[in-house]
């Protein structure tokens, strides 16, 4: 094509190839002038889409006249290919620039950025929607202008006369632009306007101050992803001398919701042109350097539910697993507070605001993100975000074989850590450090026993034993199965649905051997305090490993929920109490624990709190049976008798009849006089011992209503004999102030190894 004359243009040289078209320099013969050349490429001019849209470029170009778009002089065609005669520049493309030299000044990133706005207000007040903005299609010119290229993807907004709309999706089902460009709302093949222009624009003032896109995923589909869910990293920490001022800018073009960003191009200039004047006026703007060093340090957060992006509902165990383990990791560092997995999880699926869900939890910040898993690849997304400001300090995807899974969550952990300035100790580094492999089937089923067991019904534990059971056997190394095993069992044994002698020892092993594959998971060391002192009832032992469990993992709820039990019963109250309140700093809105801390306050006999922190965990769920039988113990105590029968009433109900809750309410009918519903119930108990076990324990709470000294006696050594968990309670319960001043109930303390003086 070179040297020759096409209609009246001389071919001179070839400039370029893009996918919209061919581009050469040529010279107009007739009036002597150097123009640009744009020919359809030959492959594309059987296409009438592709017609379609080069001729779309000429006729939405030649409606504008602005000094910031280039000119189109004439649409025709040669040999049966279609071309644009259009201004000829001198220069370079931004794309161009941006490779040789990375990142743009501040000042030049301003000023080119007002020029392409500018562009844009012209082309938006034709009705005209460019589509494509991207560095690519900005021409910088030797005398430092900007000039916005290629309108082949423009849409009007209200299409009239000859110039028809684009299609919001191209026959391919793609939505037309450029895809790390592209806005949320166009990649969803929902209607554009001017505000998916804005989009376009932020990214390239991002790429421009920062020298990356603010989305860099190389996949398709993660970076669909990203743009749809992911906020990027504020561009003030990729380039810290960058002016506050235009860092907030970008960030408002860069708005998922688009009524969130500038709603005109004319918006927009009016904030570009106070920055350039404030930037004349004011050299020294503040970077967001010195911003940042005035940020609050964040020592409190939330992971919130990551979303499942699998598109399958079946996956939701996994992402669910995948933010506990976030949870666990960062539970880790001694100088951050992390909200526990019960409260977080409260959030799934809420579209509250960040701030006010920050205010809820009482912390500084909030993670949230998402997973998405692929066969035996997963990818995790996550951002952290300052609440008070709503500021996003940081975000980052990773993409692992699932085998690497541990340690990704590991990762993740460290760089929110380093991110918020949290100084970590030389143990703490080295725990998030660990690297472990695991079997992706034996994770899985890890995942699905821990979805399992946070349900805390029998039925639940019982299936959450045997998905551990099965990570074990796939993978006899993975150390958290193991702790998964012993917590099953443990709480099987608080309810007395196996034998103690059956679930403690159990949990004890289990727990032993994730010890010996990793000492340093706090998780392992609560279920073995917790096994220690309900049946080997060694309360020096079982405080000792509490401590080495907070040690290591002091933001994780459990262990101070659990450590306040054997502290109440050696007499330590207001230990007890503190701890159990420090699980609930930790998990705010978890009704077990909310309960936990009426439970204490019943053995403290401070009973009218009791019962409105009981109250409290009911309000949190109402469903939770727990609550309304701590509830009736505390009620009963202060003389309210009708309305403690009708709390273990509904507790009973809510568990099914659980023996543990029926003895109890076979107790409280008996004090409160109903003795024929007390003595039911004590047939009951005896009916089921013939085909299930049934704790001493409970039988000797029925008779100890009845005010049946001799059978309360011989039922509470038969616990002694089986080492009933709940005896340890004896000490502190007030209902066994009946039995206190007996000697027998002195010796049972002594061989309980309680104190024997209240």
């Amino acid at each position: 094509m070179i040297g020759q004359t096409i209609s009246h243009y001389r071919v001179l040289e070839r400039l370029g190839a893009g996918g919209m078209g061919v581009v050469y320099k040529a010279e107009d013969t007739q009036l002597g002038r150097l123009v640009a050349l744009k020919f359809l490429p030959e492959d594309n001019v059987r296409d009438q889409a592709a017609v379609e849209r080069f001729r779309r470029e000429a006729r939405a170009a030649s409606a504008l006249d602005h000094p910031n778009i280039c000119i189109i002089y004439e649409i025709g065609e040669h040999e049966g290919q279609p071309f644009i005669a259009m201004q000829y520049l001198e220069g370079e493309t931004l794309k161009q620039r941006l490779s040789t030299r990375g990142t743009l000044a501040a000042g030049e990133v301003a000023r080119l950025g007002l020029q392409i706005a500018e562009a844009l207000e012209a082309a938006h007040a034709k009705g005209i929607v460019h589509r494509d903005i991207k560095p690519a299609n900005v021409f910088c010119t030797v005398r430092g202008q900007a000039v916005v290229l290629d309108f082949g993807l423009a849409k009007l907004l209200h299409p009239a006369g000859d110039i028809t709309a684009a299609d919001s999706l191209t026959q391919t089902g793609v939505a037309p632009g450029t895809l790390p460009y592209m806005a949320p709302e166009q990649l969803r093949g929902q209607p554009v306007d001017a505000r998916t222009d804005l989009y376009a624009l932020g990214c390239v003032l991002y790429e421009m101050a920062t020298g990356q896109r603010p989305f860099r995923a190389e996949l398709g589909s993660q970076l669909i992803d990203t743009i749809l869910h992911m906020v990027p990293v504020a561009p003030g920490r990729l380039t810290p001398e960058l002016p506050q001022e235009l860092e907030r800018l970008i960030l408002k073009c860069l708005e998922k919701d688009a009524e969130s960003r500038y709603q005109s191009a004319k918006e927009l200039l009016v904030d570009m042109r106070h920055l350039q004047r404030s930037s004349h006026a004011r050299p020294s703007l503040a970077p967001a350097r010195a911003r940042r060093s005035r940020r609050k340090k964040v020592r409190s957060l939330a992971v919130l539910p990551l979303a499942n992006l699998s598109r399958d509902p079946e996956q939701e165990y996994f992402s669910d697993g995948m933010t506990e383990a976030l949870i666990t990791d960062l539970s880790k560092i001694g100088a951050l507070k992390v909200i526990s997995r019960t409260s977080a999880m409260r959030y799934k699926g809420s579209d509250k605001p960040l701030p006010e869900i920050a205010r809820e939890l009482g912390v500084d910040a909030v993670v949230e993100g998402s997973v998405q898993r692929v066969g035996e690849r997963v990818r995790i997304t996550a951002q952290l975000i300052h609440a008070q400001t709503d500021e996003h300090l940081w975000a980052e995807s990773y993409d692992r074989d699932v085998q690497d899974v541990l340690a990704l969550q590991s990762e993740v952990a460290r760089s929110i850590a380093q991110e918020i300035r949290v100084k970590l100790t030389p143990q703490e580094q080295a725990r998030l450090g660990r690297i472990h492999r695991v079997s992706p089937e034996a994770h899985d089923a890890y995942l699905r026993g821990r979805s399992q067991w946070n349900k805390r019904t029998e039925a639940a534990v019982r299936r959450a034993l045997q998905h551990f059971q099965q990570a074990i056997e796939l993978d006899p190394a993975y150390a958290l199965a193991h702790v998964g095993l012993a917590d099953s069992y443990n709480i099987l044994g608080f309810y007395a649905t196996l034998p103690p002698k059956e679930s403690f020892p159990r949990a004890k092993v289990a727990a032993l051997r994730a010890l010996q594959l990793d000492d340093t998971l706090g998780e392992a060391h609560t279920s073995l305090a917790y096994a220690i002192y309900n049946y080997d009832w060694d309360f020096s032992a079982a405080l000792k490993e509490f401590d080495r469990a907070i040690e290591l993992s002091p933001a994780y709820a459990v262990a101070h929920q659990w450590h306040s039990n054997p502290l109440m019963m050696v007499g330590r109250q207001a230990e007890a109490i503190a701890e159990v309140k420090r699980a609930r700093e930790l998990d705010p809105l978890s009704a077990v624990i909310q309960a936990s801390v009426g439970w204490m306050l019943y053995y403290a006999r401070r009973y009218k709190e009791a019962i409105e922190e009981s109250r409290k965990a009911i309000e949190l769920d109402p469903d939770f049976a727990l609550a309304h039988l701590w509830l009736a113990w505390a009620l009963e105590q202060t003389g309210q008798l009708e309305e403690a029968v009708h709390a273990s009433e509904q507790a009973v109900r809510l568990a099914s009849s659980s023996p543990y809750y029926l003895a109890s309410l076979g107790h409280t009918y008996a004090v409160y006089g109903r003795t024929g519903d007390a003595e039911r119930v004590r047939h009951q108990l005896s009916e089921l011992a013939r085909s299930t076990y049934i704790s001493p324990y409970y039988r000797a709470l029925v008779d100890l209503g009845l005010g049946r000294k001799e059978e309360t006696f011989q039922w509470l050594e038969r616990a002694l004999e089986d080492r009933a968990n709940l005896l340890v309670w004896v000490h502190v319960d007030s209902r066994m102030d009946f039995l206190r001043d007996d000697p027998q109930f002195q010796d049972l303390l002594r061989r309980l190894g309680l104190p024997v003086n209240r």
